[in-house]
Order: structure tokens, then C-alpha cells, then sequence
């Protein structure tokens, strides 16, 4: 009910901060789409640096506790 009662300049300024906050969000999106690329394109280097290696890596949690193993590739 309150808002019938809002006269144009208040609804005009309401207007303004809501597309305010649109491209607020649009910019964030935009920002998290390129973080997103750019693990995967991470992830893509990471996994063929892991793959050309001949040793025998094994794979860790933050406790030092494997988790997988690469084997040797002789």
C-alpha cells in the first residue's frame, strides 16, 4: 500500500538505484563467466602437463593423505 502513495520522484529514484543494482549483477556474471573460462583453461594445462609427465605422481588432500595416484608411464 505504501507504494501508492510514492510520488514520481521517489519511484523515479527507486527506478535509478534498481537499474543500479541490474548492472551490479551483470557485472558480477560477467566477472564470474571469465573466472569460470579461465579455470578451465587451467584445468586444461594442468591436466596435459600431468598427463606428458613419465613419473609417478601422487595426489594429496590439504591433510597429506592420498587420495589417487598417476603411475608410472614406462
Amino acid at each position: 500500500m505504501r507504494k501508492m502513495h510514492q510520488t514520481e520522484e521517489q519511484l523515479t529514484s527507486e527506478l535509478a538505484g534498481l537499474r543500479q543494482k541490474i548492472a551490479g549483477l551483470k557485472t558480477i556474471a560477467t566477472e564470474q563467466k571469465r573466472l569460470e573460462e579461465a579455470l578451465q583453461d587451467s584445468q586444461q594445462v594442468l591436466r596435459k602437463i600431468f598427463e606428458s609427465v613419465t613419473d609417478s605422481i601422487p595426489a594429496t588432500d590439504l591433510d597429506d593423505i592420498v587420495t589417487g595416484a598417476k603411475p608410472n608411464k614406462q
